[in-house]
């Protein structure tokens, strides 16, 4: 099953019929064109959804679905210090670490980079922790973002200098028992990222 995101609605792909009922709208796939539309409609609605599509076959469901966008990758961190995680606030809302990945990097360099621009050196990948997919509108276009998140660590005691000319207006440790606090400030993607580090904690 995949789940996609778009600010508080979502996109269920899946190939189990039960899950048709959990949506309030659902789709079963027949051919390429009336799922794209149907995706585009959708998303054209304004108002919240929970898309259900059904296919026998979901990784072809996922690629026809992929197609109707420019599908994007980008790395992320969730840095981890005792019982505290790195977290950024961007445009008022909270958020982890991540961006594009640039030509020629590994998911892996990606990650770390996007991290280390928060001011930390020395950053290291303990392990991935998840992936996510949303979609966003820019530039007169639809895009799909497939996000690797990672768990990390860095030497204590350094200093954060949040990216001004990226729109981050601050970098803070966070408790992460607590993270279930800051859903209504986060993104709905994130939230599920939140909850898997909370629950592992």
């Amino acid at each position: 099953m995949y789940k996609v995101f778009f600010k508080e609605s979502c996109f269920l792909l899946t190939d189990n019929q039960n899950l048709l009922k959990e949506g309030d709208i659902r789709w079963v796939h027949r051919d390429f064109m009336t799922t794209k539309n149907f995706i585009y409609q959708t998303l054209e609605k304004g108002i919240p959804f929970k898309a259900v599509l059904y296919d026998e076959d979901p990784e072809d469901l996922f690629t026809i679905f992929k197609s109707c966008f420019t599908y994007v990758k980008a790395g992320g961190g969730a840095v981890i210090q005792n019982s505290d995680i790195l977290v950024i606030k961007r445009l008022g809302m909270i958020d982890l670490p991540k961006g594009h990945l640039e030509y020629g990097e590994t998911m892996e360099q990606c990650a770390v980079r996007e991290v280390e621009e928060c001011g930390l050196k020395q950053v290291s990948i303990l392990s991935p922790l998840d992936t996510t997919l949303h979609i966003y509108y820019r530039n007169e276009s639809w895009f799909l973002k497939k996000t690797y998140w990672y768990r990390m660590s860095a030497p204590s005691g350094q200093s954060f200098i949040p990216q001004t000319e990226e729109d981050i207006e601050e970098v803070l440790w966070y408790p992460i028992h607590n993270l279930s606090q800051l859903s209504h400030q986060t993104y709905p993607s994130l939230r599920e990222v939140f909850h898997k580090l909370q629950t592992e904690a």
